[in-house]
């Protein structure tokens, strides 16, 4: 069945200005921070004063790619978060395998994310984020910047594979796992680097809150993990940490125009694997 939606895709541009009824505050109001408070949620503080919780978030990995001792994940980074997944775990596998890709589109500057999914540099990632790139340089795991290319890609599925123009030491690719082994009320995590913020990748959790078919005939899975503008083109991760989908747009707000949150639609990884396959390993 169809369902009505006001989205938007999912990357950055250099100066963000969010505008109708925008996951962190009001019309034309600037980002001026974000903090996770004690209870594990990600707040967003406006320039108008005004500050949003988007959402339970997994902070940034640590100096040894896992959880803080203290982070919501406990003492040993693998400790069972939503639903019994072990979110510590799936960070500390995952991280190495984000990629920051700094696109840029003649004048215009845009934050997306990938994920690496074979050993000759190729990185899986939203079509929307690359699309129309003039220069793509890409980090991971905190190393220095690298230049890509894209090499295919389509703009109505939402997918697109860039290769590295040389390949850092130590890469690793993810391991990618089944859409249509998963379910409803299933747990994930998603991954990116939501906002644009550096040098690591952060994380949310939260369920497949439903699988939808848009008028364009296309699936997703949708899922209640917070998705944020850069997330486009990470992952979204299933219990046993391998790549179900790719982050592509989030709900801002319904056909009437009230906002909308936690409401984020990821391309499944089934319905490209036949188009990705010869990149992968």
């Amino acid at each position: 069945m169809d369902f009505r939606r006001t989205a938007v895709t999912i990357f950055a541009i250099s100066s963000i200005v969010l505008v109708q009824a925008g996951c962190a505050g009001k019309a034309g109001a600037r980002i001026a921070g974000a903090t996770i408070d004690s209870s594990g949620n990600l707040v967003v503080s406006m320039s108008d004063g005004s500050a949003t919780n988007v959402g339970h978030a997994v902070g940034p990995a640590g100096p040894n790619g896992a959880m803080g001792a203290t982070g919501p994940a406990g003492s040993a980074g693998a400790s069972a978060g939503a639903g019994g997944i072990a979110v510590g775990a799936i960070v500390q596998a995952i991280t190495p395998s984000i990629a920051y890709l700094d696109v840029f589109k003649g004048t215009a500057e845009n934050i997306g994310s990938g994920i690496v999914i074979g050993k000759q540099g190729y990185i899986l990632t939203a079509f929307h984020t690359v699309t129309g790139a003039t220069r793509i340089s890409v980090t991971i795991n905190g190393g220095v910047p690298i230049s890509a290319a894209m090499v295919s890609g389509a703009e109505g599925r939402d997918w697109a594979v860039i290769k590295l123009d040389s390949l850092p030491a130590g890469l690793q690719t993810a391991a990618l796992g089944s859409s249509g082994a998963s379910a409803v009320g299933d747990p994930v995590v998603l991954g990116g680097f939501a906002l644009g913020y550096t040098p690591n990748p952060s994380f949310s959790y939260g369920v497949i809150s439903a699988f939808r078919k848009y008028a364009d005939g296309f699936n997703y899975i949708q899922t209640d993990a917070a998705m944020n503008i850069s997330d486009g083109g990470g992952p979204l991760l299933n219990a046993a940490g391998k790549v179900i989908g790719i982050n592509s747009q989030a709900d801002i707000s319904d056909a009437s125009g009230d906002p909308a949150m936690q409401v984020g639609y990821c391309v499944p990884i089934d319905e490209i694997m036949g188009l990705i396959k010869s990149y992968v390993g």
